[in-house]
């Protein structure tokens, strides 16, 4: 059972919990989030790429990925900044922190698993493609395609869901 009933509230309500999202996205839930992204990269990289594995490192104030790899046999590392990679992920948090009141809990929950498993398996895939960016052509050509997708993958799971669970539109 939905908490909230009319389209004016639930644009409302999406709003407001967009933007405790984002506050708390910069208050450190970036961070959080960050890890469990590179901690999920590292585990499917270990199955198999035994040398290779993606850090978090703060410089100058910023953090970025580094990863630490052999390219033609001889042990290198890189450092990438973040980009537009993370910052999506507060629009799918926001939704899935709105489904809970829009829509079923049951229905929230399922919405939860399968958007985030899908987001989070992009992001994970992407990583495992920087890890290849300067030893393979297509890798590096399939991550500059992923680069900037992030927001637009975001936004076809949320059209997804309204379409799915009519969040603003009468059934």
């Amino acid at each position: 059972m939905a908490l909230v009933s009319s389209k004016g509230t639930k644009i409302v309500a999406l709003i407001i919990i967009s933007a405790i999202v984002y506050a708390g996205w910069l208050k450190g839930l970036e961070i959080i989030y960050t890890r469990v992204l590179v901690a999920g990269t590292n585990v499917a990289l270990g199955m198999v790429k035994k040398d290779t594995r993606i850090e978090l490192e703060k410089a100058n104030s910023t953090f970025q990925f580094k990863v630490r790899t052999r390219i033609d046999g001889r042990k290198a590392s890189f450092t990438q900044p973040f980009g537009s990679l993370l910052q999506p992920f507060v629009i799918i948090l926001s939704w899935q922190i709105f489904l809970l009141i829009a829509i079923s809990f049951k229905s929230a929950v399922k919405a939860f698993g399968v958007n985030v498993g899908i987001f989070l398996l992009l992001q994970i895939v992407f990583l495992i493609l920087l890890t290849g960016y300067h030893s393979s052509e297509t890798q590096k050509f399939i991550y500059i395609l992923f680069m900037d997708s992030f927001y637009i993958m975001a936004l076809v799971l949320v059209i997804k869901d309204n379409m799915l669970y009519q969040v603003f539109r009468r059934i």
